[in-house]
């Protein structure tokens, strides 16, 4: 590139020098001054332009161009975008002969590129007038404008109007946020036949700070203004009971800071337990409605790492937790010692605690509550059915529930001992099994005796027995057995929450003394016994006869 510039340089001194004159090419001066005042303006602005110790008695011209040019460098060569706008004499002393000036173009129009002119930088060139080599260079800033904001600070969210002056006339426009457009919800879309507009916007996500709004028309004009986002939080529902949760959110945080939550100035727990806001400043958590010595309106306020905040009223009604908290993951048990705590109700007034179970309502216990409507409660859960069950707190103006969760797990299948298998039992049976042990006490235990091992004919049953044995009575002994005809029996074991285990395998046995209920190879015992017996007899008394 240099090489060529020195090569056109060349070329265009040699013709120069044939076609003009050498006293026609002034000699650069050194020490060239050139002043515009002001240095700004608008277009169609008039500018004065002064200048001092350039040859003298030369006319120069002047021009205006978006390219960034050096000394030395060519108008139409390297500068292919301007417009010029003056055309100047020097005096014997190189000064300006008089005072000039020029009035700020709408377009470049004399260069091989043609271009509107628009906000920004500008630059004025000097050349004489026999060369297009620039010899002097000075920056004229072109104002592309001005716009107003009706609010200067607020929330993600807020309607911000904006009001704008000096652009283009009847020119569609734009509008962005830190680089990135954003609709006109409503107002004007383009300036009208004096440049201006009235538009308004809404302010998108972003963190805390300042945010920079720029209004573009298609010629380049791009005013600016700056905007500051301030922290907001909102929270659902707005009001709730202590122990429930509240969601709540944020906008105009720090970008990715971590986000603190308070309680009437105390730091609670959060769901997720770490919360911070994202690229943009905004974050989505939940959090419990503590409980506390005092109810009605509570501030929640949100801080993040940078000291950023905000804060949301909330009002707080009477509310009642417990103490463990059960779910289906983690149940509680029959015999559960619970805690339960209860605020925001009537001061100094009695309160009513029930337990719901599978439609029955069991009282509990009454309490009274303190100067604040606060109240404690230590309470032992009945037995009863597995599953969901409402803890039911009401003072006769509030009532307020909340829920446990009982075990259902099945019992352990219990072992069974006596009768054995295949034995002979009294008519006034004994039958013992292992004890069940089980987290929900207390645990009984349903007995069935009967003539089928299907138990579809059930000849004794007795149920909630308390202990893991039981003793026929005289008015329920068992009638005698043939050998083909036992009795069969099963035991199953029922826990406090009315979990049932599975039965034990039928057992079989025998009642009373009848030969008949004797086994095959009894019988065959019995009668070698038999055969021996009455061999001894037999002898004894031959052996008798034989002394007399």
């Amino acid at each position: 590139m240099k090489y060529k510039r020195i090569c056109r340089t060349l070329a265009l001194s040699i013709i120069l020098a044939l076609l003009v004159p050498a006293s026609a090419v002034p000699a650069y001066a050194a020490g060239e001054f050139i002043g515009l005042y002001p240095d700004e303006g608008e277009i169609g602005d008039w500018i004065e332009v002064d200048a001092r110790n350039f040859s003298p008695n030369q006319v120069l011209y002047i021009y205006l161009s978006s390219y960034k040019a050096e000394e030395d460098e060519q108008i139409g060569v390297e500068v292919t975008a301007y417009e010029q706008i003056l055309t100047v004499t020097t005096d014997n002393n190189g000064d300006f002969t008089h005072t000039y000036h020029f009035q700020v173009p709408d377009a470049l129009t004399d260069g091989e590129v043609i271009e509107d002119v628009h906000g920004g930088n500008y630059y004025v060139y000097i050349t004489y007038l026999h060369s297009d080599f620039i010899i002097k260079t000075d920056v004229f800033i072109v104002l592309d404008g001005e716009i107003e904001l009706d609010l200067e600070e607020g929330t993600v969210g807020t309607e911000v109007t904006i009001s704008g002056e000096g652009l283009r006339p009847e020119q569609q426009i734009t509008v962005t946020y830190d680089e990135d457009e954003v609709a006109i919800v409503s107002g004007d879309s383009q300036t009208d036949e004096e440049g201006q507009f009235t538009c308004t916007i809404i302010i998108p996500e972003s963190a805390f700070g300042s945010h920079t709004i720029i209004v573009n028309d298609v010629s380049g004009n791009k005013p600016e203004a700056e905007f500051t986002v301030k922290s907001k939080i909102t929270i659902d529902p707005t009001t709730q009971t202590a122990g429930k949760e509240v969601n709540v959110s944020g906008t105009g945080f720090g970008n990715r800071k971590v986000i603190t939550i308070t309680f009437d100035g105390y730091e609670i727990p959060t769901t997720p337990e770490i919360l911070s806001a994202n690229n943009l400043g905004s974050f989505n958590g939940s959090c419990l409605v503590p409980f506390r010595d005092s109810y009605g309106t509570s501030t929640i306020e949100a801080i993040d790492s940078s000291c950023n905040s905000a804060e949301a009223q909330l009002t707080v009604l009477a509310g009642i937790s417990i103490s463990p908290i059960t779910s289906s993951t983690s149940p509680g048990h029959v015999g559960t010692e619970l805690t339960l705590r209860g605020t925001a109700f009537t001061a100094n007034t009695t309160v009513t605690v029930t337990y719901s179970n599978n439609g029955e309502t069991i009282p509990i216990d009454t309490t009274s509550t303190d100067d604040y409507g606060s109240f404690l409660l230590y309470f032992t859960i009945p037995p009863s059915f597995a599953g969901s069950h409402d803890i039911i707190v009401t003072d006769g103006t509030s009532t307020v529930t909340t829920t446990f969760i009982m075990e259902s797990r099945l019992p352990p299948r219990p072992t069974p001992l006596l009768p054995k298998a295949v034995s002979t039992a009294e008519p006034e049976t004994h039958f013992d099994w292992e004890e069940v042990d089980d987290i929900s006490q207390p645990i009984t235990y349903s007995l069935q005796v009967a003539s089928d091992n299907d138990f579809s004919t059930i000849v004794l049953e007795r149920k909630e027995l308390t202990t893991s044995e039981y003793t026929l009575t005289e008015e329920e002994m068992l009638a005698s057995t043939e050998r083909k005809a036992p009795y069969y029996w099963r035991v199953k074991a029922i826990d406090g929450a009315f979990n049932e285990s599975a039965w034990t395998y039928p057992i079989s046995f025998y009642v009373g003394v009848s030969w008949t209920a004797l086994p095959g190879w009894a019988w065959y015992i019995l009668y070698a016994l038999g055969a021996v017996l009455l061999g001894i007899l037999g002898f004894w008394l031959r052996k008798r006869r034989a002394k007399k």
